[in-house]
Formats: C-alpha cells, sequence, structure tokens
C-alpha cells in the first residue's frame, strides 16, 4: 500500500490517495498501532471530505470509530459512529445501518 500511495502522490491523484490511506490504516489497525492508524484514517477521511464523498466518510468514520473503542476513548468512538450511521441512513443504506 505504500508504494501504492508514493505513485498516487506522485501523480497528483488525491482521490484514490484515501483509499490507500484507508487500507493503510485497516493494516495498522490490525498491527494493533492504534495511534498510526487514526492518523491514515485521518488522512483518509480529509481527503473524502475534500471531494464530498459522504459514502466513503461513513466508512472511514466507522473505522476511526473502531480505533477509538480499541483507545478505550469511547465518547470519541460513539461520536464517530453516530457519523457513519447518520450519513448511512442519509443514502438509505439499510444494511451499513445494521
Amino acid at each position: 500500500y505504500q508504494q501504492a500511495l508514493d505513485i498516487n502522490i506522485e501523480f497528483g491523484d488525491r482521490y484514490e490517495q484515501a483509499g490507500t490511506y484507508h487500507q493503510l490504516g485497516r493494516v495498522a489497525q490490525q498491527l494493533r498501532d492504534y495511534q498510526q492508524a487514526r492518523a491514515y484514517y485521518q488522512q483518509a477521511l480529509d481527503i473524502t471530505i475534500e471531494f464530498g464523498d459522504r459514502y466513503s466518510q461513513a466508512g472511514t468514520y466507522h473505522q476511526l470509530g473502531r480505533v477509538a473503542e480499541e483507545l478505550r476513548d469511547y465518547q470519541q468512538a460513539r461520536a464517530y459512529y453516530q457519523q457513519a450511521l447518520d450519513i448511512t441512513i442519509e443514502f438509505g443504506d439499510r444494511f451499513s445501518q445494521a
């Protein structure tokens, strides 16, 4: 993923960077490097906000919630989960709401 990110940055493809940052966040999360995961997810979120990609934001908010939960920051986790839920409701995505 790091090589993909480097290529995305080299070619100035901001939108693809968001997806790669998200995947790097998942890897860091699996490695239990929660601070790094949060940083990657935040970068992904910033880019999806920049592009107005609300649906991708929902997934990233959900992952940020999981990271906050692992860090025992339950209030922040709840806030992230609520943001993800609000977006899935906005899109009528009943599956993701569950």
